[in-house]
Order: structure tokens, then sequence, then C-alpha cells
């Protein structure tokens, strides 16, 4: 299919000029929002809070889709479906509260397997079983075992392959008419004993086009809040030339984050503070290290208001969208180019991480970094800045996906209702913050290609800023305000001292 985003219309561009020639099979994140891979970084049910999500199939194509709901401990998956878009198919669903954990549902008409409860009262639940080792194949990580783990985490969306009618007609099934699918439930019996697709995933199945975008919502319907984000949008996940089949039942782990087949990245890095930006091209022998690099950041950077005049309150998202395979034993698959020293509690993990993800201080696997905030008129701590209460292992990041709070002191958060927050206590009521994922661990936080020697300092990170006003009922009028602000990132490649290429 023919691409129209500007992003890979300036990078073929600069291709051209460089004479690079294999640009056309890099995986980049496309900064247009439309690719072949969604990453929604949070979402939570705590707090009377509820997370919708959506994803626009932009193409002329039918789409098979994986759906993976992620809790935040570890990464473990606690639901997976496949999701079957119609040509210039929009899909939603909403993660809502269910029993002691979280669930999801969809009053949308597009063809899931299995197919999706209509209301939020049979909302389908999340399940432990990733994670508290009632299955073989997902072991017990060490991480709680109870359904209050799913109660926030994130999703993932990855395009599995295009549906057509070569052989089954599966396109005109799950096309629609009249605003219904002719016969999802033909794609489920597909799927079911002596179907087709349990006897050949490839049936009515091409290649991968990507064209998909997304966006996440967090509502809270008692204070009348709503905070919305676009999901990160990974482009050119699979090779041009990649003749495998990706289609996989409804149920499994594959594809993943972890599944790219172009090992070659692109992304725009400089080599130091003040320094122009390069395209960095490289190379990698693992696939998810060049998905990793799309991510990589040494600093990330965002506002907070607090307190003052009204009760306002602020909280960071932080996600590390690819780290269970750097740290999850189980399913770490030789992503890192070397084994670090440790230097927090807990076994080595594969760089850039610092320790694998263990049974230590209730399920962690922490990565040093350090802080630094301002209030707006440049003033700052003259003492130590760190997380207020410390955590057992220092000023640390533990999860895959947490909350930084300002000013709150108190679990769980105050917005985002978190139970996975550590709190910065400033002293200003307004002004902005660093975190450093680089400089508080320079000898673990890097990832190297050993293909072209182009290291990124940091972490792969992804997330936003949560501002929240509640000014309750005023007048007769609810005067509560929201907004959200994805962050600033900072990236750092060098390649011998001298900036990557």
């Amino acid at each position: 299919m023919k691409r129209t985003s500007l992003t890979t219309a300036v990078i073929a561009g600069i291709a051209g000029v460089a004479g690079i020639s294999n640009m056309a099979s890099a995986v980049y994140l496309n900064n247009d929002g439309v690719g072949s891979v969604l990453v929604y970084p949070y979402y939570t049910v705590n707090a009377n809070n509820t997370t919708a999500i959506t994803v626009v199939n932009t193409t002329s194509l039918g789409k098979a889709v994986k759906v993976r709901f992620l809790e935040a401990y570890d990464s473990r998956e606690v639901l997976d479906f496949n999701l079957y878009l119609s040509p210039f198919d929009l899909w939603t669903a909403q993660v809502v509260p269910v029993g002691t954990g979280a669930g999801v549902y969809s009053n949308d008409n597009s063809c899931t397997v299995p197919a999706l409860p209509k209301t939020s009262g049979a909302a389908v639940a999340f399940s432990s079983a990733g994670y508290d080792g009632s299955v073989t194949t997902q072991p017990n990580d060490g991480g709680p075992k109870s359904l209050t783990r799913t109660l926030e985490g994130y999703v993932e969306l990855i395009d599995m392959g295009s549906v057509v009618n070569t052989d089954a007609s599966t396109l005109d099934a799950i096309s629609h008419s009249g605003g219904v699918p002719a016969s999802c439930g033909q794609v489920v019996k597909a799927w079911s004993g002596g179907g087709y697709w349990q006897a050949d995933p490839t049936v009515d199945i091409t290649k991968v086009y990507g064209g998909l975008f997304g966006s996440g919502t967090i509502i809270n319907v008692g204070l009348g809040t709503i905070e919305g984000y676009n999901a990160d949008a990974i482009d050119q996940f699979y090779a041009p030339g990649d003749l495998v089949n990706h289609h996989s039942t409804p149920s499994s782990l594959t594809p993943s984050i972890a599944s790219a087949t172009s090992k070659t990245s692109y992304v725009f890095a400089p080599a130091g503070a003040g320094l122009t930006s390069t395209l960095a091209v490289t190379p990698y022998p693992v696939a998810v290290d060049a998905v990793s690099s799309l991510f990589m950041a040494d600093s990330v950077f965002n506002e907070y208001w607090t307190a003052g005049g009204t009760a306002a309150n602020s909280e960071w998202v932080i996600n590390f969208p690819t780290k269970r395979f750097y740290v999850d034993p189980f399913i770490v698959t030789g992503a890192g180019n070397a084994t670090p020293v440790p230097t927090l509690s807990g076994p080595p993990a594969n760089r850039p991480f610092d320790v694998k993800f263990t049974s230590f201080a209730g399920g962690t696997s922490c990565a040093a970094i350090g802080l630094s905030f301002f209030d707006r008129e440049e003033g700052t701590s003259s003492t130590g800045v760190s997380f207020s209460p410390l955590p057992v292992t220092g000023t640390s990041l533990c999860y895959e996906a947490q909350v930084v709070t300002f000013n709150q002191g108190k679990l769980p958060s105050a917005v985002l209702g978190s139970a996975l927050a550590q709190n910065i206590s400033t002293g200003f009521n307004n002004g902005w913050a660093k975190i450093d994922l680089y400089g508080a661990s320079p000898a673990n936080h890097v990832l190297t290609s050993t293909a072209s020697g182009n290291t990124f300092q940091g972490l792969p990170v992804t997330g936003f800023w949560v501002a929240q006003l509640v000014n309750g009922n005023l007048g007769g009028v609810l005067s509560n305000y929201s907004s959200l602000y994805r962050h600033k990132l900072h990236r750092t490649c060098t390649s011998g001292g001298l900036a990557c290429s």
C-alpha cells in the first residue's frame, strides 16, 4: 500500500539523499500516530476511574489484530484476544472494575474472538493465570498473585495481517452492512474445533500493511473528568520481505512487541546536549532491541501543578514498554548486549535494565534514577531530591508501568488511584521536573548494538502527565477540570565517542 505519512515521506527523502539502502526495512516510532503496533501506556480502574480504548483501521483492507492487556508490575498478560476490523472500521472497548480486579467489555459491533460482552455488568474479568503460577506455561514471577494486580496496567495492539476473501470469504464475514458485520459467528467458528483457522491460520490472511491508530481515555464519571491520549505507533514492525504469517490463536502470547522482523531501527538523536540530531540507523541481532531503541531516552521532562488556590494534583505515568524482555526470568529472549553488574537488590538483568523481576519487596525490578525539579521562577531544592517515602531500593522506578506523584505522599494516588506510586515533595506548588534515566546508573542504562556500535543512553520509556483540579460544586455547577500532556524526552546516541550514524 502507498504510505502518505509525513514522517515516512521525510525519512524516505533523507534516506535517498544519504544513500541508506536499508531504510525501507527499518522499524520506527511514527510521530504521526499511524502504524502496525500500538502501545497504550496506561489503563486504570482505581479511584472510580474507567478506561476506554479505541483503534481505527485507516486502510481499505480487513485487519486481524492481537489485543493484549498487561498488568503493571511485570507486564504479564491478563487478557488476550483477536480483533477483526473491516475496512475503515473503528473499534472501542471499556476497561472497568470486575470483582476485586478489572475486566473489559465492548458495545461495538466489530468481530472479536472470543466474542466480548456488550455491557459493563457482564464484562469479562481479567485473569491472574499469567502470573499466579496456576498454569505451567507462565510460572509465578514472584509478584502478588491476587486479581488486584490487574487494576492498572497498559495495552498492546498488534497487526497480524490483512483479511481477504481468497478461500473462505472472511473479509465479507467481518465487513459491516447496516452497521453490523455479516457474520462474526463465522470467524469465531473458524477458531473452534474443526474450524478453518484452527487447521490453517493463513486462510484468507495476507501480509501486514499497518495503518492503525488509536487512543486511550481515562474517565471519572463522579468527578466529571476525562483525560485522553494518543497511542504510540510503531511502523514497519515487519520487514517488507517478511513472508511469515503472524496470525495466531486468540489465546496466543505471540505476536508480541518483541516479534518484529525489522531488526534495524531509525531514531533521530543527538550525541549530547546541544548537538544536532542525527538519524541513527542501527541494526540489532535481536528484534526487541530494535524496538527498545525507538523508546530510549536519558531524560523525561514535564510539568506539575499542585495545591495553590484549588485542590490540584499532578501525576506522571512512566511506562517501560519492552522491559519484561530484559527482566522477566521466564521470557528473557537474549535481548540486551551484556549482563551488567547489579546496583540494586536482585539478580542482574540484561541491559539496559538493572535487575530481574523477583519477589523482593513484593515483586519488583528496580532501576536507579535521578530526580530534579524547579518552580516557575527557576527555584529548586538545595538538598538531595528523592522519593518520599523512599522505596526500599532508594530512588528508583520498580515496575513496568508506574505513577509518580507530586506533593501527595500517600497511597493510593489521588487521581489515578495507583498503588504503584512514588511521591516527590517539591516544596513548590507548581513548576517542572526531570527524571534522569541515565546518570544515576551510567554503567547499566545503555543499549548498544554489537553490529554498529551505536549506543543509546537511558531506558525505553513512554507516558504522560495528568493534571486534575477539583473545585466541587460552585453555584450549582460541577467545577472539576482535568488535562493530559505527553512527556517530553531527551535522547542521546553515541558511537565511539561520536554521533551515531
